[in-house]
């Protein structure tokens, strides 16, 4: 009888396992066991619940940008997760336009690489259609300060996450000029206009600007700002002028970068001919060691580095912020793109887990690994230029600012445009009225707060 009930017993065990077995959504195959030629090591415990159901994620991304380190990310992710991620590529000259239809229409992709700044947030009513990311944990840890800062808006909120490196704009310097010269990088400004003096009197051109490209001509006042405007009004001054409560015209230390920059040409420390000069004349002379210094973007070390080699750019080129009237001055940085994701994504939380997955320490690398530039999270690796590593160094230390246009929901409508009729007039209050009005009507135009 005992036996009789003991096999009784063991039957129905069998009975349920089968049954089990036969009813698991892992493919046939019994919870907690690895499919037969998989790596996976079996769950350590039967019990554990299944995986989701994967699913397909939608990433949109201009297709100017290069693909290849995200899929290579992407890859890592569907093999962690399960879920693929499908890149639908839009036409770079048309993506804010298509973007925008696209959310009209409530075709929502799940995550989108979108410029960076909040005025991107006013764009896409961010409010509204994006998901806010201000207090999700673990997104914020290992992002730069001068990045987490920049990302959020004046309430608080940001509704992207930055993703990517950064840049720079400053004074990109000959090493060979200055040391036939026999000079070092300022300490102030006032040591930079001594070494100008210098190199025009070794019969070296000190400075170069590009007055006919136009949009050269901005980066000395860009560059200026964050070493200058910005210890005057601070970051209060420029929520005001965001809001059009401070004028451009009220600012004076920003009128003293006009006086500045007059001050120059006064002094011969320009070329002659600044009304022809270029960008791609610039790299020529630069290169040749017939100019010192410019007032430039990072732009110009791919092209120098086509025109006379990476070790050129690598061992002969230097780079200083502007300086201030104290000390070495403030390294402005121009923030990278970011990623953004639809508060009515079809995915929402697999989206959310892309994103976290994306600038995690081994995606960022893996990033970086193939578009080397400077990192915006903290630990990462990057093969940096000697003159990127100079402005890491300023980050590291709190001595970094981004770019004020970045900053503002408005731009400095046609700038470059307003520094040419300067350099010809060499009128000061007149560019700062022109400069502040075209600032306002481009506000007005967007239909800002304030404008």
């Amino acid at each position: 009888m005992y036996k009789m009930k003991a096999i009784y017993v063991w039957l129905t065990m069998m009975l349920m396992m089968t049954a089990l077995a036969a009813c698991g959504g892992n493919n046939g195959e019994q919870p907690g066991t690895a499919a037969e030629g998989s790596d996976q090591p079996a769950s350590e415990s039967p019990a554990s619940a299944p995986a989701k159901d994967p699913v397909t994620l939608t990433f949109l991304i201009p297709n100017t940008d290069d693909v290849t380190p995200y899929n290579e990310i992407f890859k890592a992710f569907e093999e962690k997760t399960g879920n693929k991620v499908e890149v639908q590529a839009l036409p770079g000259g048309d993506y804010d336009n298509m973007l925008k239809t696209r959310f009209s229409t409530g075709d929502f992709p799940d995550v989108f690489l979108m410029q960076p700044g909040t005025k991107q947030y006013v764009k896409l009513r961010a409010d509204e259609t994006l998901y806010e990311w201000s207090g999700e944990a673990g997104v914020w840890d290992n992002v730069i300060d001068s990045i987490v800062e920049f990302q959020k808006n004046a309430d608080g909120k940001a509704y992207g996450v930055p993703f990517g490196k950064t840049g720079m704009m400053g004074v990109f310097y000959n090493k060979d000029v200055f040391a036939k010269v026999g000079v070092e990088p300022p300490a102030n400004y006032a040591d930079l206009i001594e070494i100008a003096k210098k190199v025009k009197a070794a019969g070296i051109t000190p400075f170069y600007e590009g007055v006919k490209d136009g949009w050269p001509t901005q980066v000395f006042y860009l560059t200026g700002w964050v070493s200058q405007v910005d210890q005057e009004i601070g970051d209060e001054g420029v929520r005001k002028l965001d809001k059009n409560e401070l004028k451009l015209s009220e600012i004076a230390a920003l009128k003293d970068l006009f006086v500045k920059s007059k001050e120059l040409k006064e002094l011969g420390l320009f070329q002659k001919n600044t009304l022809s000069g270029t960008f791609d004349e610039l790299q020529n002379e630069m290169g040749e060691g017939k100019v010192a210094m410019a007032f430039m973007l990072d732009g110009i070390l791919p092209q120098l580095e086509k025109k006379f080699g990476k070790d050129f750019v690598r061992d002969k080129i230097g780079f200083f912020p502007f300086p201030s009237a104290t000390d070495t001055g403030t390294a402005m940085i121009t923030p990278p793109n970011q990623l953004m994701v639809p508060s009515k994504a079809k995915n929402l939380e697999a989206a959310k887990e892309l994103v976290k997955f994306m600038i995690s320490s081994e995606s960022v690398n893996m990033f970086y690994a193939s578009h080397p530039g400077i990192p915006i999270f903290k630990g990462a690796t990057s093969e940096l230029y000697p003159v990127q590593q100079t402005v890491q160094q300023y980050i590291d230390s709190g001595k970094s600012k981004v770019n004020v246009q970045n900053r503002l929901t408005a731009s400095f409508l046609d700038l470059g445009k307003t520094l040419q009729s300067f350099h010809i007039s060499g009128d000061v209050d007149a560019a700062i009225k022109e400069m502040d009005t075209n600032y306002v009507k481009d506000g007005n135009s967007k239909r800002l707060e304030g404008f």
